[in-house]
């Protein structure tokens, strides 16, 4: 099993390409690529290498459905299964760290959520819950984004319903895909200096919003209302503001690509905890890959 990390912007999609379909599948653990419709600013592979290499976990979920780590993970599994069984090798394509670390660990016990409990966490504004979340567990604020009311609410939740910290529950290592299976793990960590990912992510944003991110939001809108949990997603609140009338268009670019910057940041964070995850620099990554 091949594990392939980066925060965005970091060239994930760029080693697929080059990767011989015969041999390899991709798995994305990516909590927004799974959504439909949203493309453009989720940073999907494009069709041409879709058409390729085989993906998983993309493109699936209804942009009005929730996904969480349980669900995430079951899915997962169910992948690498039909990978195995083909007699391919499972490359782990990774974003989202904590849907990683579910996967691989197992899942963290929490305690019983009481529907009060969530509704008011709920009816705070954003502002309000994430300086909450500062005051109670600030690690986690490191490794939430701002904008992502969905893990916000439930590391406040988990905390009020049984005063554990979200950053701070114990993983069921009993639980997770490598103890069910004797595998031969490979991790990567793609590496790159601050400034030149930096320039990515800026160009990627700018590519985004030129190729249809705000149409792709108001089809969302459209068809299944603002509070459809796909917009939750990264950078999809500027744009909402901006289509609301909230926001220039100078502020909306300069926020969005901010927004994905300081994403990277928490991931680069969240993903140098990884022992099982090795920096190298791209082309490191993709020969050794190709070695496999």
């Amino acid at each position: 099993m091949v594990i392939l990390a980066s925060p965005t912007g970091g060239g994930k999609t760029e080693i697929c390409s080059h990767l011989d379909p015969d041999r390899f599948e991709i798995v994305s653990f990516d909590s927004r690529q799974v959504y439909k419709v949203l493309s453009v600013g989720t940073a999907k592979p494009e069709k041409p290498i879709l058409d390729q290499i085989p993906h998983h976990l993309v493109d699936f979920l209804d942009p009005d459905k929730k996904v969480n780590a349980a669900y995430f993970v079951s899915l997962a599994n169910q992948a690498l299964e039909d990978i195995y069984f083909r007699g391919k090798i499972p490359i782990l394509t990774c974003g989202t760290g904590f849907y990683l670390k579910a996967f691989l660990y197992g899942m963290y016990p929490v305690p019983e959520i009481k529907p009060e409990i969530r509704e008011r966490l709920e009816s705070l504004s954003r502002e309000e819950r994430w300086n909450r979340l500062q005051e109670v567990d600030s690690a986690s604020a490191i490794t939430i984004s701002y904008a992502d009311d969905y893990r916000v609410v439930r590391a406040l939740e988990v905390f009020e319903s049984g005063g554990v910290k979200w950053s701070e529950l114990k993983e069921n290592k009993n639980d997770g895909y490598l103890a069910q299976r004797k595998l031969e793990v490979t991790g990567i960590l793609i590496s790159r200096q601050r400034d030149e990912l930096y320039d990515r992510i800026n160009r990627r944003c700018v590519k985004m919003i030129q190729e249809g991110v705000l149409e792709e939001t108001k089809e969302v809108v459209s068809l299944y209302g603002e509070q459809a949990p796909a917009l939750n997603s990264l950078g999809y609140n500027f744009a909402l503001a901006y289509i609301n009338g909230k926001m220039s268009m100078e502020s909306f670019s300069e926020e969005f690509a901010r927004s994905h910057r300081n994403y990277a940041k928490k991931q680069i964070t969240w993903f140098k905890k990884e022992e099982i995850l090795k920096p190298m620099d791209w082309n490191s990554a993709l020969e050794i890959i190709k070695k496999i």
